[in-house]
């Protein structure tokens, strides 16, 4: 198993928890729809103490805009949303201040590059949880939540998914450039998971 990362088994064999170092940024990466935020919410409740890590999801950014922005379609302010979380994102890792947890697509291989970047001017350990989930599963998720991702967007994350996971089984510095380990979970594993631990 790579540096810094642990997973401890069930004895049926389901991933329980999940241990990295408390220098760590885990990024938590799917295609839309596979279920990284509802990971999150699993792991990190709103409102609960995360014993100092730091969550970074942009659904919960999204819900906060939506309480002011709500009457506005989405679609005309979906730009400056993801702009806001990434600039959130890439300060918190260029400042070093882990353990983090990062909600990511992984599919935008200039975010992935950025995140490298900047955990490497940190001097933070990258490690990424890949949830790895068939497209029509995921456009399920996708109308479970009721916001859907367009057609071609979403064909565009699920034809660079595959070839996404299988490069960082081989080298996870592919997906995010000084990434020490990456860990590929099943929905099912992931619905199993009930701990990261840091530290």
């Amino acid at each position: 198993m790579a540096s810094g990362l642990m997973g401890v088994l069930h004895t049926g064999g389901g991933l329980r928890e999940l241990r990295y170092a408390a220098d760590a940024v885990v990024i938590l990466a799917g295609i839309p729809g596979a279920g990284k935020t509802t990971l999150l919410r699993q792991l990190y409740p709103v409102g609960s103490d995360h014993g100092g890590v730091r969550v970074f999801d942009s659904e919960r950014l999204r819900d906060r805009w939506m309480r002011v922005l709500g009457r506005v379609p989405y679609a005309w302010w979906r730009p400056l949303l993801h702009f806001a979380y990434y600039v959130r994102v890439l300060t918190a890792i260029r400042r070093g201040t882990g353990p983090l947890v990062v909600h990511d697509c992984a599919t935008r291989p200039w975010v992935r590059r950025l995140i490298g970047w900047c955990a490497s001017r940190g001097g933070l350990k990258v490690h990424l949880i890949l949830l790895d989930v068939p497209g029509d599963v995921a456009r399920s998720g996708q109308w479970a939540r009721g916001r859907v991702v367009r057609s071609g967007s979403m064909a565009t994350h699920c034809q660079r998914w595959p070839d996404l996971v299988a490069k960082a089984a081989e080298d996870p510095g592919y997906v995010v450039p000084g990434a020490l380990s990456a860990r590929v979970l099943t929905r099912a594993q992931a619905n199993g998971l009930e701990r990261i631990c840091f530290g």
